[in-house]
């Protein structure tokens, strides 16, 4: 299992611009071994963009999706 999960936001970026101050974060993982309800992963509280992509891969590698 790789510690190299990548998490992008380019999309964000365009739209909103650099992350910043808090927030509910909502990721997809792109996986071809995830269910369909294991693909969005929503912050449980307001946290700045670098500690819900530390959450996002904890999880993802939790899954074994890495």
């Amino acid at each position: 299992m790789s510690n190299d999960i990548r998490i992008d936001i380019e999309a964000y970026q365009r739209k909103h611009g650099k992350p910043v101050g808090r927030a509910f974060w909502t990721f997809r993982i792109v996986s071809p071994t995830v269910t369909i309800k294991d693909k969005i992963i929503t912050t449980a509280k307001a946290v700045t963009s670098q500690a819900a992509c530390g959450e996002a891969r904890r999880i993802a590698a939790l899954r074994g999706q890495s």
